[in-house]
């Protein structure tokens, strides 16, 4: 979150229950972001929970692992191949939109995100059914076209992995990268066509290098992410043989008994790692921010002419969709209507028969129980989290308070935290007295919250600086003290904003998969986790309706974020 020049505040004689809300809120996000990775870091330290003892046991007993090797060499390829290829699509993607006269643009704007909306598990279960080498549909279609028994690819490999992944990760660099090509400096660019440069010259040597910082912030953010993912190493990966870091973890806290230690061990370097390239992807959106774009200035760069190739770019974005979004949605529809796997979708092998056994049969009373926990969960989680974050944004965009700074960096940690790496704090830390919240829903709900914290942050921010400043000071000169001017002049003018940041929890709460799967328990299930047990039983039809169910949920409330952005000119929030 980059600094903000602090305005209303110096307006106001803030009375000393301001002071002691300021630093209350910093003692908040303090402890719930701080309390568990303090006991994570003791608890790898320690054999077990209970024990009082301190060694470097676990340290020595994972690393000296024969398969520990494997796993570490299986999440480097994985989170490098997937930064990668996202990249190849994400940069291509963003500079069509961006530098060119591709047409049908928006349309391709809102295809290159729409991967992003889509939850990870439903991307990865669609391509398991897709991509298996026997039965699957893209594969089953292949020999029927070419006349072969012979499949045309494996999902379950390290490749399929890191395709699938960067399906759904390739937006994050979509996204930094589009507005620095939209917002860049045209100068060097009509400085080189001067000289005589072509403009495919001009591209690759002035353009992309510019956005360079925008690129790599992206790309960093991408390479967090698929440390992070849980749900697609789970499926596509585990299904092939392939354990990576966060696939390693669920398998020590499913053993019986769970090995706390060595997990609260694997997770300290993971973390480390995270951290490192959260501060590389902090220092290049700074550089980005400097000498990427424009401020104060009415022109924009010139687009690019591409001519009759301006239909392979329209192509490029069509197969995007195909493969990202239109396969995957298509293969649930069909799972969900059809009597039995591969049959043709002919009328006579539809049936509603799988959606009534979801409502009236034995399994469907956990099925509806995750409905009510995740709803339970996210409703809470959200109300709470965007309630918190309207309080840290506030401080940290209006403040003049030295300790604004630390609170916004506090705010920013749980970005860096792979979901896993929570849930293993949060056991380390609320599995004692004096909070003991194992086995119940509080602790998943507590994850949430620290999890997505920035999430809400970022929105609200966003929000706040949009309100100018003379409307608190008109409040001040006719009176108003900071109480009146908070909730009667600032909390209406950002609502829009709050209740954008509070769908985008809800929704991320909605979807949560990596903290959950760890820290559920016995009718404290929830609908993510109830997706990876139904795919684990073969349950085809039973998948398909819970994944359909969780993509309409999700792109309602994204379309609603866009009808609330789009009327109240509020920026930046998905």
């Amino acid at each position: 979150m980059t600094e903000m020049r602090p305005r209303s505040f110096a307006m106001f004689r803030l009375p000393s229950t301001v002071r002691v809300l300021e630093w209350g809120c910093l003692l908040v996000i303090g402890f719930i972001v701080l309390y568990p990775l303090f006991w994570l870091v003791l608890g790898s330290f320690r054999p077990d929970p209970i024990s009082t003892d301190f060694s470097l046991d676990a340290y020595f007993a994972i690393f000296e692992e024969e398969y520990m090797g494997e796993v570490l060499w299986n999440t480097a390829v994985m989170s490098v191949g997937v930064t990668s290829l996202s990249v190849l699509i994400g940069v291509p993607l963003a500079w069509i939109v961006g530098r060119t006269d591709t047409p049908l643009k928006n349309y391709i704007n809102m295809i290159a995100i729409l991967p992003f909306i889509m939850p990870p598990v439903v991307v990865a279960v669609a391509w398991a059914y897709l991509g298996t080498p026997r039965v699957g549909f893209v594969n089953l279609f292949w020999k029927w076209l070419v006349g072969t028994r012979e499949p045309l690819f494996d999902i379950f490999t390290m490749g399929g992995l890191i395709f699938v992944m960067a399906l759904s990760l390739a937006p994050y660099v979509f996204i930094f990268t589009v507005t620095a090509f939209k917002n860049m400096d045209p100068t060097l660019e009509y400085a080189a066509h001067v000289s005589g440069a072509s403009q495919w010259k001009t591209t690759l040597w002035i353009t992309l290098p510019m956005a360079a910082p925008a690129i790599l912030s992206g790309a960093l953010l991408t390479f967090i992410q698929s440390i992070e993912v849980f749900a697609i190493p789970a499926t596509i990966g585990v299904s092939g043989g392939i354990y990576v870091f966060s696939t390693q973890l669920w398998r020590m806290m499913i053993g019986i008994p769970p090995n706390f230690s060595h997990a609260a061990a694997l997770s300290i370097p993971i973390l480390l790692v995270c951290g490192l390239a959260l501060w590389g992807q902090t220092r290049a959106l700074g550089r980005s921010a400097r000498y990427t774009t424009v401020a104060g200035k009415s022109f924009r760069p010139r687009l690019v002419e591409l001519g009759p190739w301006k239909y392979v770019s329209l192509s490029f974005a069509a197969f995007y969709l195909l493969v990202s979004a239109i396969l995957p949605v298509l293969t649930l529809i069909y799972g969900t209507f059809i009597s039995n796997r591969g049959r043709p979708p002919t009328f006579e092998y539809l049936t509603l028969g799988h959606l009534v056994e979801i409502i009236t049969g034995d399994g469907g009373a956990v099925i509806l129980r995750s409905i009510q926990n995740s709803l339970f969960l996210s409703f809470m989680g959200a109300t709470i989290g965007i309630a918190l974050s309207a309080v840290v944004a506030y401080f940290v965009v209006r403040s003049t308070w030295k300790g604004r700074g630390t609170l916004d960096f506090l705010a920013l940690i749980p970005v860096a935290i792979p979901g896993a790496v929570i849930a293993i704090a949060m056991l380390w830390a609320y599995i004692r007295e004096p909070f003991n919240l194992y086995h119940t829903l509080w602790i998943i709900l507590i994850a949430y919250i620290t999890r997505f914290l920035p999430f809400g942050v970022r929105a609200v921010s966003n929000s706040i600086t949009q309100i100018h400043e003379e409307l608190e000071r008109a409040a001040a000169v006719s009176g108003a003290n900071w109480g009146v001017v908070f909730w009667k002049i600032l909390v209406p003018l950002a609502m829009p904003g709050i209740v954008a940041g509070w769908i985008i929890l809800f929704v991320s709460m909605m979807r949560e998969l990596s903290a959950s799967i760890m820290l559920f328990s016995s009718n404290k299930e929830v609908i993510s986790t109830i997706l990876i047990q139904l795919y684990d039983e073969g349950l085809f039809s039973h998948v398909c309706i819970l994944s359909l169910i969780i993509v309409i949920l999700s792109l309602a409330s994204v379309a609603l974020v866009r009808w609330l952005t789009k009327q109240t000119d509020v920026e930046g929030l998905t």
